[in-house]
């Protein structure tokens, strides 16, 4: 597996909201699952253009994957 796949952007560079879209989809992820567009927006209860833009921010920083069934955690050096 190429060791870029690995590389996450610095957490420093995050914006507070972008931190919370984050800790909605790792509480989601945490129990196994993926968090969904419409599951973010319900949680996190902001204006979808902002929601895509922060999704779009986590996934280019290998954050989070986006999968068939909704968002997930990127790599991390973390346990559950």
């Amino acid at each position: 597996m190429d060791e870029r796949e690995f590389r996450r952007g610095d957490v420093q560079e995050l914006t507070d909201f972008e931190l919370t879209v984050y800790e909605t989809v790792a509480e989601i992820d945490k129990e196994g699952g993926a968090a969904d567009f419409e599951t973010i927006e319900r949680l996190v209860d902001a204006p979808e253009e902002d929601l895509w833009a922060a999704l779009g921010h986590l996934v280019s920083i290998n954050h989070l994957h986006s999968t068939s069934k909704g968002y997930q955690l990127g790599p991390h050096d973390w346990a559950p």
